[in-house]
């Protein structure tokens, strides 16, 4: 008897530990991100494609609002952007990013520079 609860306590410890959302699955939705140079929104799709734009809160000598699209995949830790259009200058960024909870993430560039995302639905 103490063998067949032992084995059903730890079959659901497993099932329990599976449940958990994946990296992947939290960042398909909505998102606002401000940082201390710039604000917008991105919408990651699960086909792994996402878009979005963005605007400088430093710098008046751009356009109103920068359109981003591209995909997106997260490898090793990395939140990875490959951009298709001509708006940035470097087509790829990894970013490494923190999961706060499902409606809050956390997005570190290498220079340091940090992004609070927050879910909007």
């Amino acid at each position: 008897m103490l063998v067949r609860t032992l084995a059903f306590s730890i079959c659901c410890a497993m099932a329990l530990l599976a449940c958990k959302r994946s990296a992947e699955s939290i960042l398909v939705g909505t998102w606002r991100g401000t940082s201390a140079e710039s604000a917008g929104k991105i919408q990651f799709d699960a086909n792994h494609t996402f878009t979005g734009g963005e605007r400088s809160l430093t710098t008046t000598h751009q356009p109103p609002v920068i359109p981003d699209e591209g995909e997106w995949h997260v490898r090793g830790g990395k939140l990875v952007l490959d951009f298709r259009g001509d708006a940035h200058d470097q087509k790829r960024s990894e970013l490494v990013f923190t999961v706060r909870d499902d409606d809050h993430i956390v997005l570190r560039q290498p220079s340091g520079l940090e992004t609070t995302l927050e879910r909007l639905k």
